[in-house]
Formats: C-alpha cells, structure tokens, sequence
C-alpha cells in the first residue's frame, strides 16, 4: 500500500496528474479513511481546476483528521482560486492557528494580503515565515516584494539579497 500511494505522490509530483488521480482513486476505493490519499486527491483536483471535487477531497480529510493543518492550508489556496478571498483568510488563520510551526499557510496569507493591496498585513505574515524557518527563500522574497510595493527598498533589497544567498537557483528573484 505505502508503495502503491508513494507512486501516486511521485506521479503529482511529476505533474502527471490524471495518472496520480486514477491511482489514487483506485485506492481511496479501498482505504477510504486514508488523509493523505485524501489530501492529495484534493490536490490533484485542485491543479485540474475542479474545485468542487478537491473541495470534497479535503472535507473527507477534515472529517477524519479535523486538526489537520495542510488541508486547511488548501482549502484557503482553493478558496483563493476562486477569488472568494474572506474564505481563503479564514481557512489560511485556521491552518496556522492549527500548526504554528509551518510557514506555508503563513505565506500564503501573506500573498492573498499582496494581492489585496494589504501590504503592511503581508509584512508582518512574511516576517513570521522568517522567525519560524529564517532559511525560507520564498519568505524572504515574498517579504522583500511586499517591501517593494510600499516603497522600502533598503529593506525590500536586503531580503531579495538574503533570498538569493539562501537559494541562487531561485531565479524568480533575480529578476
């Protein structure tokens, strides 16, 4: 079994998405009470842009693992994608008030307040990523955009800098 969903998680990686999907369903036939299987069905669903089907992916997990943090974490990113973003919020806030320690709902709430023009709110999420994991490429970068789009080039160029010292393959930032 560990092989089988080890396969399907290889296959989303490879965004070989309909073959992890097939896979995947394959087996949630079987373990319907599997949160990772649930969990990557939902992100699967999610880069195949059927938002309804991940959404229901994600709420199986939650009903088997209510403190599950990552899926919280989607369920904002779905919620993002469709541009109703007071949902993405609350479900980005739930995930991190689940788990502390991880960045990613935290910058992704940081982003959604980018794209909402809530740049100080998004500053104070990407200087969280930084206390949590100070080795974050992304955090770093993400802090040094949002310092950009409110006029703080000193500080915006120190954690672009800080960014292409941690990971100078991040070509993104270069830029």
């Amino acid at each position: 079994l560990e092989k089988k969903i080890q396969k399907a998680a290889n296959l989303y990686k490879l965004r070989k998405f309909s073959e992890a999907e097939i896979i995947s369903k394959k087996l949630i036939s079987k373990h319907p009470k599997i949160p990772f299987l649930l969990n990557l069905l939902g992100l699967i669903m999610m880069e195949k842009r059927d938002y309804k089907e991940a959404m229901y992916y994600y709420n199986q997990c939650i009903k088997i693992q209510p403190n599950n943090a990552n899926v919280y974490n989607n369920l904002g990113t779905l919620y993002k994608a469709k541009n109703e973003y007071t949902k993405a919020e609350s479900y980005y806030k739930k995930s991190i008030e689940l788990d502390k320690k991880i960045i990613e709902p935290q910058n992704n709430l940081g982003s959604l307040y980018i794209d909402q023009t809530k740049y100080e709110d998004a500053i104070i999420c990407f200087k969280k990523c930084i206390n949590i994991e100070p080795k974050s490429p992304i955090s770093h970068y993400n802090l040094g955009i949002a310092n950009i789009s409110i006029g703080k080039i000193k500080d915006a160029k120190k954690h672009l800098e800080e960014s292409i010292n941690i990971y100078p393959q991040f070509y993104k930032t270069h830029l």
